[in-house]
């Protein structure tokens, strides 16, 4: 993953942030990129709508959530660079010793752990994990496939399914539904080949998601598109 998906990452974690710890970054982007602004701030109100309904409960997996942050955490940490060829080597390697893990994980619960089990942040840890599982498409299909549960839950978000159903379809050559991968063309950001582009928009906001000219605002806000072409995944 490339520069891209970190952009992607602090628009989904604005869905869960309250208003108190915005990220600077994402908030600096919104004013650049108005259009953008609606449907960061609809997710963040899905994202508090469901912590409240996890208010008083104790994840029954306490250590499993501490093993998925920490997890997560040295995913991002990996992801916070210069992307040199020795960062992206080491993101890389993160990648690659996290995989067995999350493989295990989602191997004894039969998909990626609920929130009653790690909480709701466990649960986006777990699917960002699996996000990053490019070395095994099949597993992230897989998980692709018995996600609904979480979905219809409200565990796992609408802009969540976008992005691995993206990812998974570019991680098997084919063309990708939401225009949410990225390639950086003749310094601009640029979705990979999509299905049917005209309506992409229109699958876009069956999802609830922005119009993809604001998504390309906010990433490009966020993270300035290299100069050199380059992909992303």
């Amino acid at each position: 993953m490339l520069r891209l998906f970190m952009a992607a990452t602090l628009l989904t974690a604005a869905g869960v942030a309250s208003a108190q710890d915005e990220d600077p970054k994402l908030a600096a982007a919104l004013l650049q990129c108005p259009g953008a602004a609606v449907f960061v701030q609809a997710e963040r109100a899905r994202g508090q709508e469901q912590a409240q309904k996890l208010v008083g409960i104790v994840p029954s997996q306490p250590q499993l959530r501490e093993q998925l942050l920490e997890m997560m955490r040295i995913d991002q940490e990996a992801r916070d660079g210069d992307w040199s060829p020795p960062m992206i080597e080491k993101m890389l390697a993160v990648d690659a010793a996290n995989l067995p893990k999350i493989r295990k994980i989602v191997a004894d619960h039969g998909s990626l752990p609920s929130a009653r089990q790690v909480g709701g942040d466990g649960v986006s840890a777990a699917w960002l994990l699996v996000q990053h599982a490019d070395r095994d498409p099949a597993f992230q299909q897989q998980v692709l496939d018995r996600i609904m549960p979480l979905v219809e839950s409200g565990e796992v978000s609408s802009r969540e399914i976008a992005l691995l159903t993206d990812r998974v379809l570019v991680n098997a050559g084919a063309p990708q539904r939401y225009g949410s991968q990225l390639a950086a063309i003749n310094g601009k950001w640029e979705p990979k080949p999509m299905e049917a582009p005209e309506q992409v928009d229109q699958r876009r906001a069956s999802l609830g998601q922005m119009p993809l000219a604001d998504y390309l605002c906010v990433a490009t806000q966020i993270f300035p598109p290299p100069l050199a072409d380059s992909l992303t995944r």
